[in-house]
């Protein structure tokens, strides 16, 4: 399956800032479903995951 790089917003660890970075993603299959997306932002609840910081309800 051939894979190609895309770019992306991500944090190496939970003490770095998010940074633009390229990530590599494979091609969609038969049961994919592919969109396109025209605008994207973070949420709040991202940079909690990014912080390793979410609560956890049980």
């Amino acid at each position: 399956m051939e894979k190609f790089q895309v770019k992306a917003f991500g944090a190496a660890s939970r003490a770095d800032d998010l940074i633009l970075m390229n990530i590599n993603r494979r091609e969609a299959t038969e049961t994919d479903i592919e969109i396109d997306i025209l605008f994207c932002g973070v949420c709040h609840s991202d940079l909690h995951t990014a912080r390793n910081d979410c609560l956890t309800f049980l």
